[in-house]
């Protein structure tokens, strides 16, 4: 996540893992259709607003979030809109770049386990959303007055992330994925604005905790 601103049990665990694939497959082998249909769109209006003026003040009206503006956003965008659509912008080539293999990576091995129909399709969106809607209220809660806006998919890539620990390895194989990036976050958290770039840090921290958390819900409900 950047900131276009400032340049940016053993037995009961069984029963919930998920089926691991051949650790041998390629992991962008077989791409769901979900990951490719919300890949392709945040990849064709990030360049959109790359390269049109007009259509970058038009998209960034409804989805850069700015936590100051959060709950009472100017404009024709309700302010619940950049909650949800700031993955829809990056802040630059390298950040949509990042970000889209990130999410065809991780995004892969999280969707798989729905399986290929339309309650799949549905279950993983909704979980990515719900995991950005997550990254948000925490980059929101540890700076609400802050004018500066913030942009990217990682929030729902960093559930993702967690996500296809779990699709891989269960409740070890999502630890094995969360720590080592909750880490990170945390060093970003106290390296601060010492950073050349800004890294929304609690936003990635926010997706992530979502993912651990609602990921086993959310394949209860709509896995094939």
């Amino acid at each position: 996540m950047f900131d276009p601103n400032r340049g940016e049990l053993a037995g009961k665990e069984r029963e919930l893992t998920v089926p691991r694939r051949d650790a041998r497959n390629p992991v962008f082998n077989d791409v769901p259709a979900a990951v490719i249909v919300l890949t392709g769109a945040i990849v064709i209006v990030s360049v959109l607003v790359e390269v049109s003026r007009p259509a970058a003040e038009a998209v960034l009206q409804w989805a850069a979030f700015v936590p100051a503006y959060a709950l009472d956003r100017p404009g024709p965008a309700p302010a619940i809109a950049p909650w949800f659509l700031h993955v829809f912008v990056h802040a630059n080539w390298p950040h949509l770049i990042i970000n889209a293999l990130g999410l065809l990576a991780f995004g892969t091995a999280a969707a798989r386990p729905f399986g290929t129909g339309a309650k799949g399709f549905a279950g993983f969106i909704g979980f990515f959303f719900i995991c950005a809607l997550a990254g948000a209220a925490a980059q929101y809660a540890i700076d609400s007055d802050s004018m500066i806006a913030m942009v990217g998919a990682s929030t729902g890539i960093s559930g993702c992330l967690v996500a296809a620990g779990w699709a891989r390895g269960g409740i070890r194989g999502m630890a094995s994925m969360a720590l080592p990036w909750l880490a990170i976050n945390l060093v970003f958290a106290a390296i601060g604005t010492q950073m050349w770039i800004a890294i929304a840090w609690a936003a990635h921290i926010g997706g992530l905790l979502a993912g651990v958390t609602l990921y086993p819900v959310f394949l209860a409900v709509f896995r094939r």
